[in-house]
């Protein structure tokens, strides 16, 4: 044997040795596997799994009970974790709610001694028969978007002696339902929004509804702007003009109430801050250099802001016709208080221009604001108006009382007897003496130093004293003349002594009384510019003073306005919910 056949031999067993080797191993590997699915088919759990779902023994599509003609009973129980937005101007709220229905499947019967002592397990919802509940009032019709189906748990009813199993859907929904809103005492209203649940293709024969009294709130995250008063369930049998048996309707009562305090603080307050502010620009004393024409254009951009602030509130409410808004009424009547102050501010304007025209307010106009409503409105009267009433002696409160008393003077005067005419000519005669600043006992002529000695009378007494002192003037100067013509045309005695000094004094006195009479008529046209100037003075101060007054009063006026407005809306809304309270109590 040669060696080459030798290591033929060996090479041969080496090849032959492996291959023996591998396939041992795979009838070894088949064996187990077939070992181990017999033992998987074996295990408790999964022949009961097998069994229950079995098609030879469950059908989907047919409702899990024996007797056909008796209603299967559903339990339904909610539970409310957040309400996520309410939607005003759609009308529709969103809520985020964990469901539960309870019902009996009795084709899902097993023995636990069989299978392990398996008393529930859990299956998938698409292998077994699902009530069609749905929600009637949800905005999303697809399924899908609105509730996630995820398993069952099934516990068997042998215990209870009963067949069948008890079946139990969790499943998390996020609900968007319509929802009615009525926004009359808006921000402080209160809304009730139902969940209208059932079957869409069962009456009661068929399936049977029932529900919890009320919603579980254990989980409920609270809403920033939204409390929950209450939320109850209400079972009812509704019958349809297409069927002529009823339908179970389960009902969920959502009440849900504002809180008030946002709407308050951002909207309320600040715009009767702002009409506040407003109408103070609106009734501030105008200066005298300048009437202050821009508060029409504050009044005008004080309504502007009004309008957007109405605008912005009236796109978070829905639209409707069937009554208007507490909130709504709140920004008419600031509009309008708003707009009556622009429109009372061109009066007051017109007031005060008045001065330009150079005659003075009426008697009652004068006695009424700046006697009484002055006062009232704890207003003085300007110190240069006090000197210029008191030195053309006019003050408003002496003005009615002496008014009266030159009128019945000047009346008197007019029907007087001849007597009382002497008695006017004597006075008329000694007062034109003491105006030629001559002495009535001596005839002899003052000096100017004894005439600025003298007492003055007064620039102005009152309006009814000028008319007679015009006359007495007038009268001065026609007896002055009637006692010059008397004296030239009396005969003189050429041997008197008085008849040779004629010349010289009538001389004198002509050159004394001619210079006397210019300085007089001097001095009555400067003093009469003055009294001019001072009435004129006078007109300017008394009208934008009662221009003043108008502003005070009508200030105090409108901001109570304001102020009884802004207490109206937030009164009324605390009435309101007192009322929401009563009712649900």
């Amino acid at each position: 044997m040669s060696v080459f056949s030798i290591l033929a031999a060996a090479s041969l067993v080496t090849r032959t040795f492996p291959a023996h080797f591998n396939l041992s191993e795979r009838v070894d590997d088949a064996s187990d596997a077939q070992h181990f699915s017999f033992a998987y088919q074996d295990v408790p759990l999964v022949r009961l799994t097998r069994d229950l779902l079995s098609k030879d023994r469950y059908d989907i599509r047919i409702r899990p009970i024996s007797n056909h003609s008796a209603p299967l009973k559903i339990h339904i129980s909610m539970s409310l974790y957040q309400i996520v937005d309410v939607n005003e101007p759609s009308q529709n709220i969103k809520m985020n709610m964990w469901m539960i229905q309870k019902w009996s499947d009795e084709m899902l019967d097993w023995n636990p001694h069989e299978y392990g002592m398996i008393n529930s397990t859990i299956l998938p919802h698409s292998s077994l028969w699902i009530p069609d509940t749905y929600l009637y009032n949800s905005v999303v019709m697809s399924r899908d978007e609105t509730e996630r189906y995820m398993n069952v748990q099934v516990a068997s009813r042998y215990w209870e002696g009963k067949p069948g199993a008890n079946m139990s859907l969790l499943y998390p929904a996020i609900y968007t339902i319509t929802c009615r809103l009525n926004v009359r005492y808006f921000p402080y209203d209160q809304q009730n929004c139902t969940l209208t649940i059932s079957s869409w293709t069962n009456n009661k024969r068929a399936l049977d509804y029932y529900a919890d009294e009320s919603v579980n709130m254990q989980s409920f995250i609270p809403n920033e702007e939204w409390d929950v008063m209450s939320f109850r369930v209400y079972r009812h049998e509704h019958k349809y003009a297409c069927c002529s048996e009823p339908w179970v309707i389960i009902v969920a009562s959502l009440v849900i109430r504002r809180k008030p305090l946002y709407y308050v603080v951002n909207l309320i307050i600040p715009t009767s801050i702002i009409t506040i502010v407003s109408i103070t620009g609106f009734f501030t004393p105008a200066s005298t250099s300048d009437d202050r024409t821009e508060k029409i254009d504050l009044g005008i951009t004080t309504l502007l802001a009004m309008s957007i602030l109405m605008l912005m509130v009236s796109d978070q409410m829905p639209t409707t016709s069937e009554f208007i808004p507490l909130i709504a009424w709140f920004y008419l009547s600031i509009i309008i208080i708003v707009s009556i102050g622009t429109f009372f501010t061109i009066i007051v304007l017109s007031v005060q221009g008045r001065r330009k025209f150079g005659k003075m307010p009426t008697e009652i106009v004068r006695v009424v604001f700046f006697v009484y409503i002055a006062h009232w409105m704890c207003l003085s009267v300007p110190s240069q108006l006090l000197q210029l009433w008191d030195e053309l002696n006019d003050h408003p409160v002496n003005c009615r009382t002496e008014g009266t008393k030159n009128m019945g003077k000047l009346t008197d005067e007019v029907g007087s007897s001849p007597n009382q005419g002497n008695e006017t000519k004597a006075l008329q005669r000694k007062e034109t003496n003491n105006s030629g600043n001559v002495d009535p006992e001596t005839n002899v002529e003052k000096s100017p130093q004894s005439v600025h000695s003298l007492p003055r009378a007064p620039l102005k007494t009152s309006r009814w004293l000028k008319i007679p002192q015009n006359t007495i003037i007038t009268d001065k100067r026609s007896h002055r003349s009637a006692s010059d013509a008397s004296i030239a045309s009396k005969p003189q005695s050429p041997n008197s002594p008085r008849s040779r000094q004629r010349p010289l004094w009538e001389s004198a006195m002509a050159f004394v009384g001619c210079s006397n009479d210019g300085k007089q008529s001097k001095d009555k046209v400067v003093s009469a510019e003055v009294t001019e100037m001072k009435q004129r003075r006078q007109c300017s101060l008394e009208w934008e003073f009662l221009a003043t007054i108008l502003d005070r009063m009508l200030l105090i006026v409108f901001t109570i306005a304001v102020l009884i407005v802004t207490m109206g809306l937030v009164v009324i809304g605390h009435m309101a919910q007192h009322g929401y309270d009563e009712k649900i109590g």
